[in-house]
């Protein structure tokens, strides 16, 4: 009894599987059968869980989050997320089992459920996986060496199938942990891992090392060949360095050379030595600039003083110039601008002059002529304002003049209908009085209103009683047809209604045919009344209706004869309104609109002549009077207006040679002020340039010399303290060198001691680094021959196994052995075909590929013992490679069913199907849980919205007890 073997899996609420699953191992084969996308795979990460606290694909990074196991479909009692098994663990019964807990898992182990206590993760690993990692591990170290040794032995996916065969330089380092996983050398692995990267780490200090090593020793080198023998074996110079530094403080003032003394260090003193220098130097080297400069341009001074004074004088009499000359040319423009101002006002009189002239002349001669057209002659006589009291209609609104035109020309037409319309109203009155004569009386249509009411009342009645007396014949006749046909099939005188009054049904025939021959009878007479009721009613009321239509004809006439009268009256009224005689002519109504049109010209002239005035008349000159004929308007408007434009082109006459002087006095005024503005500019620019001439020579003065009034004196002064000034600054700057030059001796010498024992310091720590670079390198080698070996041993034990594991399962039979690759790459399997070699890895199909992996992963499994899940296994495999696949899980359960069971997932009924086959015959085999079959089928279905259903499908129950 070894290894790890599951009995029982109950999964709870575990990512798909909303519900509780249990899945029952107890069989050496247990094949769940399932679609995509039921819960195969989840059910091998449940187990995956449980055993090992993760699942390496649901993980991120190095850390895992048990919440992505909750179930994306959350149930209704919203259990938690669990997995729990029934084991055997080196033959003895044990119970684990896990839970989420937050983003954690818990988990709980003993001999039964009841006896399970809680363990941290490293104890549960301990019991599952022993071997996985030594005792004195870390604790981290171990979990993860024991997490990967459980899920590298016991679940086999197809990313591990393909791993195991590829050669491929890129999975090399996976294929090579899925090995030692497999071969269970792990720590081994990662032993020799950890070393190299410990190796790489110090190689890289160590480099980093060295290169500062040699950089300071090349320093060191440069400094000796610099300061010499004598000054590298300890001469000091500080002493005289410190005495040049003091004799130049001397030699500046008391109060600049105060910080000197409060510096800490001889550097320091020399830099704020330096620092006063510069600033002394720059003043100086400022001041005698200036000075060069005054004294190349004292000699021209007073020129200088006096021209400046000069042009001053010069600028202001010059501006005062223009300013009067400026002052004069804008008096002039605005004369100008006043002249051309009148005459374009009166030009545009002008023009509207000879406008109203026209607008006159013609308005008059349309009066003319309308007082023509209309016979209107004699009123050509009447002067203006006896024409417009005679047609005073001028006044009106135009509006109101149209309307009255509208209702003249409605009379004229209305009188010419008046004929028609008399010949008709006598006509209206012989009419009336026949239709009167015809038309029925009051009383008489009275009483034919009420004889048809009368009369459509009995057509009612009569309709009601044939409906009285119809109804029941009706359904008498159809009840006496009915006994008729009534037929017992027996003695006729045994049936009371057929022997009752009659004696004999022959006599009750009889009576009924009586009855139905006279029955009708009622019903003609019935009828004949409602005919002639309806014939009464309807010539009653044929007579109201001709009655009624004689009373609407007599209505219709008179009405129309009561219309005609009241438009006569209506025509009487507006002829007396407009002033038109009864029976007037078109002559008469064709002058009256004459009148009118006379009435329009009037009202247009005045009007026009009203607007004109105020525009091109003015107090002196009058408009036409109003006491002029019609007939002498047109002249009288002639003279007046050709005086007033005399008037008017006089004064345009005199406003052009006003604009003519006022040009001229514009341009003579615009050159004078050209000349003075250039005399202007010129002076300006002359003193501009001997001011700034002067202020230059003022200002290299003031700073030369600040706050002191030039003279001859003052300049010989000033150039004696240049002079002496500039001997001082040479001689300290000269001390400063030299306490310079001392001091970097002595900084150089230190500089060098320095950098020789930094540079020792580096050899110790290279020294000690590289003691430990070669320790680890030892500590790899003897982790990788330990590796190497175990492996080997390891590998060689697996090959004896996959050889006939393969040769079996590989149905079409190409190869003849698997083997090793060399010392150095033993993980590179070979081929033998013949002479031939072949790479598994570039030579196999990929099915061929899957069979030595499965036959790898198998032999793996027959030495470790225990249960191992195997996800889709047949993936790429052909049916010839199945039926050996079958072969071999038959040989394995029969050879291994009391230490081994296989989990498989997949999602092919013919697989299914066909290990139903093969194992029909195999009876029950001894298993830690006693006599169970050698396969058992589950089958899972639905999916994770609406719930997982798991059923055994082999053996049915039947099956079992008949093997038992």
């Amino acid at each position: 009894m070894r290894g790890i073997r599951l009995n029982t899996l109950n999964v709870s609420h575990f990512r798909g599987l909303n519900d509780s699953v249990s899945f029952d191992f107890s069989s050496p084969l247990t094949v769940v059968y399932a679609p995509n996308g039921t819960g195969k795979t989840t059910m091998c990460e449940a187990a995956e869980w449980l055993l090992t606290g993760q699942v390496e694909r649901l993980k991120e990074g190095n850390g895992f989050d048990a919440l992505v196991l909750s179930p994306k479909f959350s149930s209704p009692n919203d259990a938690t997320t669990s997995a729990a098994a029934s084991l055997y663990i080196d033959g003895a019964q044990q119970f684990v089992r896990r839970d989420v807990d937050g983003s954690q898992s818990s988990a709980a182990y003993g001999a039964d459920e009841g006896a399970a206590i809680t363990l941290r993760p490293n104890e549960l690993l301990a019991l599952l996986a022993p071997v996985a990692a030594a005792d004195e591990a870390h604790a981290i170290t171990a979990i993860n060496l024991r997490q990967r040794w459980l899920k590298g032995t016991r679940f086999l996916s197809s990313e591990a199938l393909a791993a195991l065969v590829d050669t491929d330089e890129e999975t090399i380092e996976r294929r090579t942990q899925v090995f030692a996983d497999l071969l269970g050398i792990r720590h081994l692995l990662d032993a020799e891992r950890q070393c190299e990267k410990y190796i790489v780490e110090i190689g890289r200090r160590l480099r980093n090392l060295t290169k500062m090593t040699e950089s300071r020793s090349a320093e060191v080198t440069d400094l000796e060949l610099a300061l010499g023998p004598d000054e590298a074996a300890g001469t000091s110079h500080s002493s005289s360095a410190r005495l040049e530094a003091d004799t130049a403080a001397n030699l500046f003032a008391a109060e600049d050379t105060q910080w000197f003394v409060e510096q800490p260090n001889l550097d320091d003193q020399l830099a704020s030595l330096t620092a006063l220098h510069s600033r002394y130097k720059h003043l100086f080297d400022a001041r005698s600039h200036a000075a060069k400069r005054v004294e190349a341009k004292w000699s021209i001074r007073s020129s200088l003083e006096m021209a400046v004074t000069e042009g001053i004088n010069l600028e202001a009499a010059l501006a005062q110039s223009v300013a009067q000359i400026e002052k004069d040319g804008r008096q002039a423009a605005t004369e100008l601008t006043d002249f051309n101002s009148r005459r374009e006002t009166t030009y545009l009189l002008a023009q509207e002059l000879a406008k109203a002239k026209d607008e006159l002349t013609h308005l008059s001669a349309m009066v003319v002529a309308t007082l023509l057209d209309g016979g209107f002659a004699d009123d050509l006589s009447l002067s203006v304002i006896e024409l417009s009291h005679k047609y005073s209609e001028y006044q009106w609104p135009a509006i109101a003049r149209q309307q009255r035109r509208h209702e003249l020309k409605g009379l004229e037409l209305s009188i010419a209908g008046s004929t028609y319309e008399a010949k008709r109203l006598a006509e209206l009155d012989l009419e009336v009085s026949a239709a009167r004569s015809d038309a029925p009386s009051r009383e008489e249509l009275e009483h034919l209103q009420e004889k048809a009411a009368e009369t459509v009342s009995h057509a009612i009645a009569a309709t009601k009683l044939l409906d009285a007396v119809a109804s029941p014949v009706a359904r008498l006749q159809a009840a006496a047809r009915e006994l008729l046909g009534h037929d017992h099939g027996v003695d006729i005188g045994t049936c009371p209604l057929c022997s009752h009054d009659w004696n004999d049904a022959e006599n009750l025939r009889s009576a009924i045919n009586a009855t139905l021959s006279a029955a009708p009878e009622l019903v003609v007479v019935a009828r004949s009344g409602v005919a002639a009721a309806d014939d009464a009613a309807t010539l009653a009321h044929s007579q109201l209706n001709a009655a009624l239509q004689k009373q609407n004809y007599l209505h219709g006439l008179e009405k129309e004869q009561s219309d005609l009268q009241l438009a006569n009256a209506v025509q009487r009224r507006e002829l007396e309104r407009l002033g038109v005689s009864q029976g007037a002519t078109a002559e008469e109504f064709k002058s009256l609109a004459a009148h009118l049109d006379v009435a329009d010209a009037i009202s247009g002239l005045l009007s026009a002549r009203d607007g004109i005035l105020p525009i091109v008349f003015d107090s002196e000159f009058r408009m036409p009077a109003s006491g002029v004929q019609v007939a002498d308007l047109h002249q009288h408007l002639d003279t007046v207006f050709e005086a007033r434009n005399l008037v008017v082109q006089l004064e345009l006459a005199e406003l052009a040679k006003s604009i003519e002087a006022a040009i001229s006095n514009r341009d003579d005024l615009r050159a004078k002020y050209a000349a003075a503005q250039q005399n202007l500019k010129d002076c300006r620019l002359g003193l501009e340039q001997k001011s700034a001439e002067l202020a230059s020579l003022q200002s290299a003065w003031q700073e030369a010399s600040p706050d002191i009034e030039w003279s001859n004196a003052e300049l010989d002064t000033l150039m004696s303290e240049l002079t002496k000034e500039n001997v001082r600054l040479t001689v300290i700057e000269g001390h400063i060198a030299a306490a310079r030059a001392a001091w970097a001796a002595e900084s150089r010498r230190s500089r060098l001691l320095e950098l020789q024992q930094a540079t020792q310091l580096l050899i110790d720590e290279s020294r000690v680094m590289t003691g430990r670079l070669d320790a680890a390198n030892r500590a790899r080698a003897v982790f990788y021959e330990a590796y190497t070996t175990i492996s080997r041993q390891k590998v060689q034990d697996l090959s004896r196994v996959v050889n006939p594991l393969f040769a079996r399962m590989h149905a079409n039979r190409v190869f003849d052995r698997i083997n090793l690759g060399a010392d150095t790459d033993f993980l590179h399997w070979l081929a033998d075909a013949g002479d031939q070699q072949l790479d598994p890895g570039k030579d196999f199909s990929q099915g061929q590929r899957q069979d030595l992996a499965l036959a790898l992963f198998l032999a793996r499994a027959r030495s470790l013992g225990g249960t191992f899940f195997l996800d889709e296994p047949i993936v790429h495999l052909d049916d010839l490679n199945r039926v050996g696949l079958l072969d071999i899980l038959r040989a394995t359960v029969l050879e291994s069913s009391n230490t081994l069971n296989l989990v498989i997932t997949t999602s092919s009924r013919a697989l299914a199907r066909h290990l139903i086959e093969k194992f029909a015959g195999v009876g029950l085999v001894e298993t830690p849980s006693g006599r169970q079959p050698p396969l058992r089928i589950l089958e899972l279905d639905g999916n994770g919205r609406s719930g997982i259903r798991l059923s055994a499908v082999y053996p049915l129950e039947g099956m079992t007890v008949a093997a038992s």
